[in-house]
């Protein structure tokens, strides 16, 4: 699994920090500090994560505003085909994977490289300057919406995939392997869990119909059998009587005769219910190209949920990182609601999720007005700004939509 995050040059010292373990005092308490010898620091140039990224800085054009997504970080999880690989070929999967990113990003432009083995599951941090030539003004620029734009993002699981399938002949299963989730937002991941739990329900109630039937199939199939014996047994019994040693039968034939037709009555009722029985087993057998169907969804389900819980463990790691940093280094113990929302706010615009409803819409410049108003906000004003604007002219290209809608063709 890979994640990606933009970040802004504010946010770089606090990532070098966690990134090259700068302190021996971790909010993360899954880090292993008897481990972290194991790190890797696949940029061996004799420098640091700061020095290259001021460096970097200073070769292209950057924009000098706060909100700037100056960086990029992607995290790429080892796979849990190779959780119990030998070190070696872990160290392999991240050289191969960084090579990959080298070559998507250009190499000029990273400034981190680093595989964390002291934390549960090994994963690599890559950190790169996102920079674009600029046609125009014909000189190098910075930025993250050019180079990480919709369509990087939708191949790049693949397109990775592919790669370490390529080079590695120890790697087999992928890191896709059906279980790459393109959950957006908390309403996503609970209607998903909602789908989960009706689907489990839903199996157990025909696993259990299953078992009943088949109890009644097993019922139907032993009574035919003890029939057919125990008319084999009147024949049998019959024969004997008319061969006694005294030269006569104690029971007539007759009534050995009439014993057997009620014996075929029962007989008669039994294959009817056997009829009855094929129809059922019929029945079952569409129950179980039903089940088998509900199965397989249920593994996908089940795999995928699986995924989600890693994806939500990693999430909260990178959650600690986030508030240590803010803690230790900017002085931060906790954001208002009003700065949280109003960032959710801004991560929308920014990768381009422009609602189509109006009152959604109001409701984002509300919250980007409140927390321009906010004195004690963290997100500098500039930024507010150009959100409130951005929020401003999606309300009116909905009014003009939707007047044109009502207005209907001219005549």
């Amino acid at each position: 699994m890979a994640h990606l995050k933009k970040n802004t040059r504010g946010a770089v010292p606090g990532l070098a920090v966690h990134f090259e373990r700068k302190t021996d005092h971790h909010t993360n308490k899954e880090i292993d500090v008897s481990k972290t010898y194991l790190n890797q620091e696949l940029l061996a140039d004799g420098s640091d994560m700061v020095s290259r990224f001021n460096a970097r800085l200073n070769d292209v054009y950057c924009m000098k505003r706060d909100d700037v997504k100056a960086l990029a970080t992607w995290i790429v999880t080892l796979p849990e085909e190779l959780t119990e690989a030998p070190y070696e070929q872990q160290s392999a999967f991240f050289e191969a994977t960084t090579n990959f990113l080298n070559d998507r990003y250009g190499q000029e432009n990273v400034v981190a490289a680093v595989v964390h083995y002291d934390e549960t599951t090994p994963h690599l941090h890559y950190a790169f300057v996102p920079v674009v030539f600029d046609d125009k003004k014909a000189r190098y620029k910075v930025s993250a919406k050019e180079v990480l734009t919709r369509h990087d993002l939708q191949t790049f699981h693949e397109d990775l995939d592919q790669h370490l399938k390529k080079v590695l002949p120890f790697y087999e299963k992928g890191i896709l392997n059906h279980k790459t989730l393109p959950f957006e937002n908390v309403a996503e991941i609970k209607k998903y869990n909602d789908q989960f739990n009706a689907l489990k329900k839903e199996l157990a109630a025909v696993e259990e119909n299953i078992r009943a039937k088949q109890a009644v199939l097993k019922i139907t199939d032993q009574a035919l059998t003890e029939v057919d014996l125990a008319e084999k047994q009147i024949d049998d019994f019959k024969q004997d009587l008319s061969k006694n040693i005294f030269g006569k039968t104690v029971l007539k034939p007759d009534d050995l005769d009439r014993f057997k037709s009620v014996l075929a009555t029962m007989k008669k009722a039994t294959l009817q219910s056997n009829h009855e029985t094929q129809e059922l087993k019929q029945t079952l057998r569409q129950v179980k190209a039903r089940l088998a169907a509900v199965q397989e969804d249920y593994q996908k389900l089940k795999a995928a949920h699986q995924t989600l819980q890693a994806d939500q463990r990693e999430k909260q790691k990178m959650d600690y990182v986030m508030r240590d940093m803010l803690k230790n280094d900017y002085g931060v113990d906790k954001l208002s609601h009003t700065d949280v929302e109003a960032r959710y706010v801004l991560y929308k615009l920014d990768h381009e999720e422009r609602t189509k409803n109006k009152k959604e819409a109001q409701s984002w410049l509300k919250t980007l007005t409140t927390a321009r108003a906010d004195p004690d906000t963290k997100i500098a004003p500039s930024r507010l700004d150009w959100g409130i604007e951005q929020v401003k002219a999606l309300i009116n290209r909905i009014i003009e939509l939707t007047r044109d809608i009502f207005k209907g063709p001219s005549l």
